[in-house]
């Protein structure tokens, strides 16, 4: 694991599932049977999302904790992250009641989307105050209209279980192809010298996986690589399969600064 994972509900299981090389997968699914074939297929954490409605679309906290449930009987060592849907980074009271609905239901991780602008500051202020508390937040910072380095700076010295990289636009093509890869390098090297776990999502595909293991982030987030189709339309086993047995076909690259192990 190239960045500690803060001491959570399920950091254990998020520990272990980020002990491998990196990146390792993180697979976005919108109900339990999609939930079942990922873990069984081996991803290294089930993030729960609906895609059709937004980037970070969220599902009800009843379905989430029910999801949760049933994994925890049948992948009981793999961690489950959740999204809390799309909000504006304005809402912090609603943002808050609905993080500690998500993180009821018993997942490893919450995910709360970042857009950057007047109020993503206070926002990123008032997760790191949850996160104090023992919440398990990941920032996710929106990166469609360039790379958000003041706030991922903001993130460096919270209590947050990882941080992520994103777009909000899917159809724009990669994060990798919105934002030049040398420019990330540098942002997950200062989160590594934290002992930060980072994240990138948004639009990525299995040609992207070369440079993600140059760029070697904790894990890769994937839904429109898995689906039939667009992130829209359902997991498709092939698909995944195909990732999965690229992913851990690429070769073991040291994390930029560090000499290999």
């Amino acid at each position: 694991m190239n960045g500690a994972v803060a001491a959570a509900p399920g950091g254990d299981r998020l520990r272990a599932a980020l002990g491998g090389p990196a990146p390792r997968a993180l697979v976005s699914v919108r109900d339990l049977d999609e939930a079942r074939l990922a873990a069984a297929a081996g991803v290294a954490l089930v993030d729960l999302k609906e895609p059709a409605e937004g980037a970070l679309g969220g599902l009800d906290p009843r379905r989430i904790a029910a999801i949760v449930a049933a994994l925890r009987v049948r992948a009981p060592a793999t961690p489950v992250s959740a999204t809390i849907g799309d909000w504006p980074a304005e809402a912090l009271d609603a943002i808050e009641a609905r993080v500690r609905q998500v993180a009821a239901s018993g997942v490893d991780a919450v995910k709360v989307g970042v857009v950057p602008g007047p109020a993503a500051a206070a926002l990123v202020q008032a997760l790191g105050r949850l996160a104090r508390e023992g919440l398990p937040l990941v920032p996710v910072l929106l990166a469609d209209a360039g790379l958000p380095e003041a706030l991922w700076q903001r993130c460096l010295d919270k209590d947050f279980t990882a941080v992520m990289l994103d777009t909000a636009d899917k159809s724009a093509g990669s994060l990798l192809q919105c934002i030049d890869p040398d420019r990330l390098q540098p942002l997950l090297a200062q989160a590594r010298r934290r002992g930060l776990c980072t994240g990138l999502a948004g639009a990525l595909r299995q040609e992207d996986l070369p440079t993600l293991q140059r760029l070697q982030p904790d894990f890769a987030g994937f839904r429109s690589a898995v689906c039939a189709g667009d992130r829209r339309g359902q997991l498709e086993v092939r698909r995944l399969h195909a990732l999965l047995r690229a992913l851990a076909a690429a070769p073991v690259v040291a994390p930029p600064g560090l000499a290999p192990a």
